[in-house]
């Protein structure tokens, strides 16, 4: 009788283990169906005057002054030209401008010049308020909204 008993307590606690074992991930699988990756582009952008960069820019014969904000891998460039009365930016001074900036900072992957006359009026303003040390609350979504205007096929 004693061993009857001994075998189907044995068998009980073989097959509550064993049901045990099949659960284990259960709540794993649960806990993630809700899970929502989101990004927060302006939270993390970190917006910085490239003084070495307009400074480069400007040396070139066409350009007569320039601003350079960058963030991430990407520079803006606002720029006003010498002896263009149009203020046409052509593809040649372009990528000249754009190996300017790349050769100051080789994170840079993409630069987006302007020359558009209220496009440099407020990169101005941004990059004084920054290096004037001016609180820049809501300047990150304010250039953010500026840049999307003036570069709408920006990627």
């Amino acid at each position: 009788m004693k061993k009857n008993l001994l075998i189907v307590i044995g068998l009980c606690v073989f097959s509550l283990v064993g049901c045990n074992v099949n659960g284990d991930n259960n709540n794993d699988k649960n806990n993630n169906a809700n899970i929502q990756n989101v990004n927060d582009n302006d939270r993390n952008n970190r917006y910085e005057v490239a003084d070495e960069a307009a400074d480069r820019v400007e040396n070139l014969k066409e350009v007569n002054n320039a601003y350079v904000i960058t963030t991430d891998n990407n520079a803006y460039v606002a720029a006003t030209l010498k002896d263009n009365e149009e203020g046409k930016l052509t593809r040649d001074i372009e990528k000249k401008i754009s190996k300017q900036v790349k050769d100051t900072d080789k994170d840079i992957d993409n630069v987006y010049v302007s020359t558009n006359p209220d496009f440099f009026k407020r990169m101005g303003n941004y990059a004084n308020k920054v290096q004037n040390g001016n609180p820049i609350q809501g300047l990150g979504e304010e250039f953010s909204e500026t840049i999307r205007r003036v570069f709408p096929n920006q990627r």
